[in-house]
């Protein structure tokens, strides 16, 4: 099994991020801010196709070039097909448009996932409230990470959330996350997503730990397919 210092998530050891990576995070940012500002815009349509010609412009401009080999960053290596995780997580990756983003660390000596992150308007499903399938996409997220304290990587075999409150748009939230057990290959974690002080969402999470073969099996499916 991999050891967790070498984990792909949030808190490995990394060297500082290329213009490359820069400009993607530059990129994503706009676009983030593009979707969240889409569904009340009060553009009209002409304005917005102006828009969509210059997006698909980029888009194919984006599409000729060749995706760049990937490999261990600052000598730390990853788990197969993870090297460029911590940018393109749909929850955490500031490449990624899609992603909050949210910020996960992990703490090693108390054996812990924290992190802090505020959904804007392109997450709410009722007025003012973030759709609880992006929430537990999120503790998904840390909950996985959680599992790093086994000693393994861990996959989701089951997640359970408990709403205990409305998740408040463009608000500050918290969330933690531990490791419960382990038994076998069977990892527990559990976790919650605060607001100030008060509970908001509880989640608890079984995970199967799996070694880099599995990572690697994935990783040749995915370039099979034509998708890098």
């Amino acid at each position: 099994m991999p050891d967790p210092d070498t984990t792909p998530f949030a808190g490995s050891s990394l060297s500082e991020p290329t213009e490359t990576d820069l400009a993607k995070r530059e990129l994503a940012s706009v676009l983030r801010q593009l979707l969240h500002s889409l569904g009340r815009s009060g553009a009209t349509p002409d304005e917005i196709r102006a828009v969509v010609e210059r997006i698909r412009e980029g888009r194919e401009r984006l599409g000729r070039t060749v995706r760049a080999e990937l490999g261990a960053v600052d000598g730390t290596p990853f788990l197969p097909g993870m090297e460029d995780f911590l940018d393109r997580s749909p929850i955490t990756g500031q490449a990624n448009p899609l992603a909050p983003p949210a910020v996960l660390r992990r703490d090693m000596e108390a054996r812990r996932v924290t992190g802090e992150v505020s959904f804007g308007p392109a997450f709410e499903g009722a007025p003012g409230i973030v759709h609880g399938g992006f929430v537990a996409a999120l503790l998904d997220e840390a909950l996985g990470m959680a599992t790093i304290f086994s000693g393994s990587t861990g996959m989701t075999v089951e997640l359970v959330t408990r709403y205990r409150r409305h998740t408040p748009v463009a608000t500050p939230l918290r969330l933690e996350a531990r490791l419960v057990s382990v038994e076998g290959r069977r990892i527990r974690t559990a976790g919650e997503l605060l607001c100030g002080d008060d509970v908001i969402v509880e989640a608890s999470g079984l995970f199967i730990a799996v070694d880099s073969g599995k990572f690697a099996a994935l990783a040749a499916a995915r370039a099979e397919r034509g998708e890098g």
